[in-house]
């Protein structure tokens, strides 16, 4: 069984300093490199005892100094867990957020006229899934262009190995890749068929996994989340669905991050 739907951002607005210095105190004075990622898959079995990760959001903000844009992000910084392990998961963060600035503001923006609203990009974060195993957090991403009031939505996300820090890809929950592929692509299709009708304009078919780049991990299952014109009209938003765990259980590899949801 799959679930569709669709979210909206929160805002908050909260000076800050410079964007360098803002993103590396938001992440407890973690560096905004972006780290090697290395894959380690623990022991089978589902995790129990280890402390369940906090999560808080802090919000950064900065601007060009010609005030072509402005930037508003609520960066989620993990703790409770080992220091260690924070300090990676917090790296890694910082990073994607930054890359997530740096595209925006890096990008080719339209030019503010006199007395005109800079280009603004507002970003902010929900959690799909805090556990002592896992850690699933979905982005938004709003961007307003100068001169005019509409918003483009995007959608992101990262998630982690509690266990180690390691960022986990989409790929490490299968078996098989192309298996994995041809089930996601039919069940979300025929789920967004139902919910969306004739705003759907994908027709099924995805050449690889990276069509699917912004997924979380929940507990009622594996979610995916597109940005807005992307597989459906503008009036969709941002489409989303879930499919159900006991679903895709014939594709879910036990042994990986996803294994204990169908064991």
């Amino acid at each position: 069984m799959a679930q569709v739907g669709g979210r909206r951002a929160r805002w908050g607005v909260l000076a800050c300093m410079a964007l360098t210095t803002a993103l590396a105190a938001a992440g407890c004075g973690s560096s905004s490199a972006t780290p090697a990622k290395t894959y380690i898959t623990p022991p089978p079995g589902p995790a129990s005892g280890g402390p369940t990760p906090a999560i808080d959001g802090v919000v950064i903000s900065s601007s060009a100094p010609d005030n072509s844009w402005t930037v508003t992000f609520m960066k989620p910084v993990v703790s409770g867990i080992p220091d260690a392990v924070a300090g990676k998961i917090n790296d890694a963060i910082t990073a994607k957020v930054g890359g997530y600035i740096q595209t925006f503001s890096g990008g080719s923006l339209p030019a503010v006229a006199a007395g005109g609203v800079p280009n603004t990009l507002q970003g902010d974060y929900t959690t799909g899934l805090a556990s002592p195993s896992i850690i699933s957090l979905r982005f938004s991403l709003l961007t307003t262009l100068s001169g005019s009031s509409h918003l483009t939505a995007e959608s992101g996300s990262i998630n982690f190995w509690v266990y180690t820090g390691a960022t986990i890809s989409l790929s490490d929950l299968f078996t098989d890749q192309n298996a994995a592929l041809s089930t996601i692509s039919n069940q979300a299709h025929t789920a967004l068929a139902a919910s969306l009708g004739s705003s759907l304009t994908w027709s099924g078919s995805a050449s690889s996994l990276s069509f699917f780049d912004a997924w979380a991990m929940t507990k009622a299952g594996l979610e995916f989340t597109w940005a807005q014109g992307k597989i459906a009209g503008d009036s969709a938003g941002s489409p989303s669905v879930i499919l159900a765990w006991s679903s895709i259980k014939s594709i879910i590899n036990a042994s990986g991050p996803a294994g204990e949801f169908v064991r």
